[in-house]
């Protein structure tokens, strides 16, 4: 079964090195974790604070060294 681009998916940041400006995502579907760089949130300072844990949604674009975490939003709780 593939995955469509536009599919939006659920998860956790599993680990990020923000020195390195990467890490990976932990899918909620069970399935292999997801590399997601700082450049990929859709509110670039995101990327600057996320910590492992937080819950994230994404899309899933296939590139070169494989898939990747593109339009990466933190869900924040409803207040």
């Amino acid at each position: 079964m593939s995955e469509e681009a536009s599919d939006r998916l659920q998860g956790h940041i599993k680990w990020f090195n923000h020195q390195k400006r990467y890490g990976f995502i932990r899918r909620s579907d069970g399935r292999n974790d997801v590399f997601v760089h700082t450049n990929e949130f859709r509110h670039r300072s995101d990327g600057d604070w996320v910590a492992e844990g937080d819950p994230v949604e994404f899309v899933i674009e296939q590139t070169a060294k494989g898939p990747s975490a593109t339009d990466v939003v933190i869900v924040r709780p409803a207040e």
